[in-house]
């Protein structure tokens, strides 16, 4: 499946802008980003090597292959994203992981989104 995850930079544009229209009071610009349905504010760690300390941050987040991609194949924002879904929220990890993916491979096979068969694959292996 040809991967369409938009690159760190332009998710961390989003942000900037995001935080440009606050200063400016540009309400368009605000409304714009936070009702596309591809984004969303999800808490996320950050981890600084140097003080050894974890913090948590607020940002912006393409979530645009959320249940489209399987676990692996996303990225650790969008793993913020989904593990803070109420459906998942007091799940067991492995647990969470295992019924993420399930949900994705239901999407693909409903949509054909991977040619399976092009990979060797039948639709009955997962």
């Amino acid at each position: 499946m040809k991967k369409t995850n938009q690159p760190k930079e332009i998710m961390t544009q989003i942000n900037d802008k995001m935080d440009q229209a606050i200063i400016n009071d540009d309400f368009d610009q605000i409304e714009r980003i936070a009702l596309n349905p591809n984004h969303a504010l999800v808490k996320t760690t950050q981890y600084n090597m140097f003080t050894d300390q974890v913090s948590f941050v607020n940002k912006w987040v393409n979530i645009s292959e959320v249940f489209k991609e399987l676990w692996d194949d996303i990225n650790s924002d969008c793993h913020d994203y989904i593990m803070d879904l109420p459906q998942y929220k007091n799940m067991d990890y492995d647990q969470m992981v295992d019924d993420y993916d399930k949900k994705t491979y239901e999407w693909i096979k409903k949509t054909d989104a991977w040619n399976l068969k092009g990979f060797g694959l039948n639709y009955d292996q997962y």
